[in-house]
């Protein structure tokens, strides 16, 4: 049986840059030499910039049109990490990661890797979330409505809400209950084998209080207050095995296409592929790469696409 070729991480360099509260992180910059327009990529929940290979099949795809890609690691890398911190002579650590994160502060984060890029001379940026990076990505835009952020891609942009709902069912209101008395003893940040994930009891609210931005921006039964508030070129993308749905996938783009007020949105569903596009991520590449060529001339298009290797991109109207 022929083996498949391993694939190759492109070549590039790793980026250290400093978020305005002294956070230290840490990314990979990869692309063609000149470019001055780059995809910034958030991972989602546990990963990091360098775990998945998802970022670099996008990477050495785009670069073909111009475009590098940041990968970067927020405060929430990983389940549990400890973050550098300097603020003048003052250095100290903090632990942060996943379980512990505070989901706004990557507002931060995300703003620190733009200002790196900048001071790169990069010009055009374009904001990329896998999974939870989903949600950064769009609170970030929603916060700042940066005019540096040309365009937002989400890949399985899924409703962590309604996840820890359907998971744990009927305990389901009972650890949110056992989550607020902790956090209401100073016990917050405390992990708890109780808590899915293990989450720590703030960091598990931020997720299941529809008050909170986390909660919301994806909650697919609510009004999508964040995500309808972007008017630049959006692309979102679902595998057609998303294991984490709790509705068909259709419905989740129709209802982003419903709620969005972007001059330009395009949903994609990529036939065969689960959460991570894992064996489709060529697929996926090639159609990001031709929306990145495409975004900023498809003004008051709204679409919904369904990719599979029966159906090729040129029948999409795309050239």
């Amino acid at each position: 049986m022929m083996s498949m070729p391993e694939f190759k991480t492109p070549e590039g360099r790793l980026i250290e840059f400093k978020a305005k509260d002294g956070s230290i992180l840490n990314g990979f910059l990869t692309g063609p030499r000149k470019s001055r327009k780059c995809v910034i990529y958030v991972h989602g929940m546990t990963g990091n910039f360098y775990g998945s290979n998802l970022q670099f099949h996008i990477a050495k795809e785009i670069s073909s049109s111009g475009y590098s890609l940041f990968t970067i690691n927020t405060r929430g890398h990983d389940a549990v990490a400890v973050i550098k911190r300097v603020k003048g002579s003052s250095r100290d650590r903090f632990v942060a990661g996943t379980d512990l994160e505070k989901f706004e502060e990557s507002v931060l984060d995300i703003d620190a890797a733009i200002l790196a890029l900048k001071n790169l001379k990069f010009s055009e940026i374009v904001l990329a979330g896998h999974s939870t990076g989903c949600q950064k990505v769009a609170y970030y835009q929603y916060k700042k409505k940066s005019k540096e952020v040309k365009g937002i891609i989400l890949l399985a942009p899924a409703d962590d809400y309604a996840i820890q709902k359907k998971t744990l069912g009927k305990r389901f209101e009972h650890t949110i209950a056992f989550s607020r008395k902790m956090a209401k003893e100073g016990r917050g940040n405390e992990p708890n084998p109780k808590i899915p994930s293990h989450f720590s009891p703030n960091r598990f609210l931020s997720l299941t209080d529809p008050k909170r931005p986390e909660s919301r921006i994806f909650n697919y039964d609510g009004d999508l207050k964040e995500f309808s508030s972007i008017n630049i070129p959006i692309c979102a993308a679902f595998g057609s095995r998303e294991e984490y749905a709790v509705k068909p996938i259709l419905q989740y783009l129709k209802i982003l296409k419903s709620k969005t007020s972007s001059m330009s949105f395009t949903g994609v569903m990529v036939d065969g592929a689960g959460h991570s596009f894992r064996k489709q991520e060529t697929m996926l590449s090639v159609f990001i790469r031709i929306w990145l060529e495409t975004k900023n001339k498809k003004i008051q298009t709204y679409e919904i696409l369904e990719l599979n290797k029966k159906f090729p991109l040129t029948m999409l109207g795309y050239s």
